[in-house]
C-alpha cells in the first residue's frame, strides 16, 4: 500500500494538466501514488496523458463526465494509500507539499486533515499573491471556511467514514465534505504555500449564484439530518422606524407592487423554521400596514425608542421583556431583518438561521467581502489600508463589510451580555447587488431598477 495518493481530477484542461502532473510525480517523497481521472473531456486532455503512460507510481482512468464529486470518487476508489491529497488540473504543488503534509499526519495521529496555505496565479501561471490561511485552533476555532479541496491531506479512513463527496447541483462538494468532516475529525494547518491555485475565467469558484445556492442546499441537508432544527424557538423581529425618504416612510416605500414592508414579511412568513413575526414600531400608519400584511403588533413601541441614538439592543432588550410581561414568551433565537434591504430574500434568512445551527454561533451576520482600496491620511499625504497591495495575503486581514439587513442571534448570551453579536460570530456571505440597502434617494432609484429586471442583475 502506498503511503499517499495524489487523485488529479480532470476535466478540458489538458493545457495545464502536463503542469499538475509533473509537480506530482516530482514529489520529495518516496511512497506515492498519482491517480488521473479524466472525466470526459473533450479538448486533448486524452493526447496529454497517453504521453504519460507507463510512467511508474501513475495510474489513469477514464470516465464519461460524471462530474467532479462522483470523479473524485471514482480516483480515491482506485488508489490504495493511507493518505489521500486532491490536486485539481489547472493547479499544482510544491514538490515538498507530500513530505510537509504526510509528516504532519505521521507525527499527529489525533489528525484527520492537515492543509496549507497557498500561492494564487494567472492563467499564466504568474503569481498573483500568497495567501496564509489562520492557525486553526490558534487563530481560528470557528471552522466555518473552509481550506481549499485541492491540497488538503487526509486520512482514507475519514474518506470511508464520511462515505466520499456529494456536491449539489454539481458544485460545492468540498464544502460538503468539510462540514462533515469537521463534525467527526480534527484538522490543523501548516505555514506554508505548498500549492498554486489557478484562477481564470473557467474556474467554478467564479460561478457565484450557483455555487451560494448549492451551498445553502448543503447547509440545509446537513442541519436537518444532524441538528434539531425545530427546537428552538425563533422570533423574527421587523423594525419599523418613520424614517422619510422622498417624502415616504421607509417602510411604505414600493417597489413594484409591494411596499419594503410587505416584502420582509412575506419573506419571513414563508420560512416554517420561524414561529413568529413581529413589526417593532412606534408609528400607528406603519403598525396597521404591517397587521394589513400579515405581521404581529403586539404593542407601539414608545416614541423614545425611535431616536437614531438609541442602540438597538435597547429596543430588543425592550422588546422581550413586554413580550415575557404580557405572553409570557420567551423566544430561543431572533433573526432581525430590516425593510430597507429588498434583496435579501427568504433563502438568506433560511442559510442564517441554518448557519447558526451548524456552527453553533452566537450570532450570524450577512456580509460582503470588500474587494475596493482604502486610505487613510499619513504624514506624507494618504497611505493605502488593506491587504491588496501585500505580497503574501493572511486571512485575518481579509475585510468583510456588513450588509446591514439580517441579523440572527441567541437571546440568552444577549440577555445576558445586552450584546447582539457575541462572541462566536458566524456569517453567510451576500453578492453587492444582493446587499443593497436604501437609504438615499439614489439607492431608492437602484432599486426600483433592479425590481424592474430581476433576471439581467442576477448575472452580473
Amino acid at each position: 500500500m502506498s503511503q499517499v495518493s495524489i487523485i488529479i481530477t480532470a476535466h478540458n484542461y489538458g493545457k495545464f494538466l502536463p503542469q499538475a502532473l509533473d509537480s506530482a510525480l516530482a514529489q520529495n517523497h518516496d511512497d506515492i501514488e498519482v491517480v488521473v481521472v479524466n472525466d470526459g473531456s473533450s479538448d486533448d486532455t486524452e493526447e496529454v496523458l497517453k504521453a504519460y503512460e507507463g510512467r511508474e507510481g501513475l495510474k489513469i482512468v477514464t470516465l464519461d463526465g460524471v462530474g467532479l464529486a462522483e470523479a473524485s470518487n471514482r480516483g480515491i476508489e482506485e488508489s490504495s494509500g493511507r493518505y489521500i491529497v486532491r490536486l485539481d488540473a489547472d493547479d499544482w504543488f510544491d514538490e515538498n507539499l507530500v513530505t510537509v503534509l504526510a509528516n504532519f499526519l505521521d507525527k499527529h495521529p489525533n489528525v484527520g486533515m492537515v492543509f496549507c496555505d497557498y500561492y494564487t496565479v494567472d492563467i499564466h501561471g504568474e503569481i498573483i499573491d500568497g495567501v496564509r490561511r489562520n492557525k486553526v485552533n490558534d487563530e481560528v476555532k470557528l471552522l466555518d471556511r473552509p481550506c481549499l479541496a485541492a491540497g488538503a491531506m487526509y486520512r482514507r479512513r475519514c474518506w470511508e467514514t464520511i462515505g466520499g463527496y456529494k456536491g449539489a447541483m454539481g458544485y460545492q462538494e468540498d464544502y460538503d465534505f468539510w462540514i462533515k468532516f469537521i463534525e467527526k475529525f480534527t484538522v490543523r494547518n501548516v505555514s506554508l504555500p505548498l500549492m498554486y491555485y489557478r484562477q481564470h475565467g473557467k474556474s467554478m469558484s467564479r460561478a457565484w449564484n450557483r455555487r451560494m445556492d448549492a451551498r445553502r442546499q448543503i447547509k440545509e441537508k446537513f442541519v436537518k439530518e444532524n441538528r434539531d432544527r425545530f427546537s428552538q424557538k425563533i422570533l423574527a423581529v421587523i423594525p419599523g422606524r418613520g424614517d422619510l425618504l422622498n417624502d415616504q416612510k421607509v417602510p411604505m416605500l414600493k417597489l413594484g407592487k409591494q411596499t419594503l414592508l410587505e416584502r420582509s414579511i412575506q419573506k419571513l412568513n414563508n420560512i416554517d423554521l420561524i414561529e413568529r413575526t413581529i413589526v417593532s414600531t412606534d408609528d400607528p400608519q406603519i403598525a396597521a400596514h404591517a397587521e394589513e400584511a400579515g405581521a404581529e403588533i403586539p404593542f407601539l413601541r414608545s416614541k423614545a425608542f425611535n431616536n437614531p441614538s438609541v442602540a438597538f439592543e435597547t429596543v430588543v432588550e425592550d422588546l422581550l421583556t413586554r413580550l415575557a410581561d404580557d405572553e409570557s414568551y420567551e423566544p430561543d433565537i431572533i433573526m432581525l431583518l430590516h425593510p430597507h434591504s429588498p434583496f435579501i430574500d427568504s433563502a438568506h434568512i433560511i442559510e442564517a438561521i441554518d448557519t447558526m445551527l451548524l456552527y453553533d454561533c452566537d450570532s450570524v451576520i450577512g456580509v460582503v467581502e470588500d474587494l475596493t482600496y482604502h486610505w487613510r491620511a499619513g504624514t506624507t499625504g494618504l497611505t493605502s489600508v488593506g491587504y491588496q497591495k501585500r505580497v503574501v495575503r493572511q486571512e485575518k486581514d481579509v475585510v468583510f463589510k456588513e450588509a446591514g439587513g439580517l441579523y440572527v442571534f441567541k437571546v440568552k448570551p444577549f440577555l445576558l451580555k445586552k450584546d447582539m453579536l457575541g462572541k462566536r460570530i458566524g456569517h453567510i456571505e451576500l453578492a453587492p447587488y444582493e446587499a443593497v440597502r436604501i437609504q438615499s434617494r439614489f439607492e431608492y432609484w437602484l432599486a426600483e431598477r433592479m425590481a424592474e429586471d430581476k433576471a439581467e442583475w442576477q448575472t452580473f
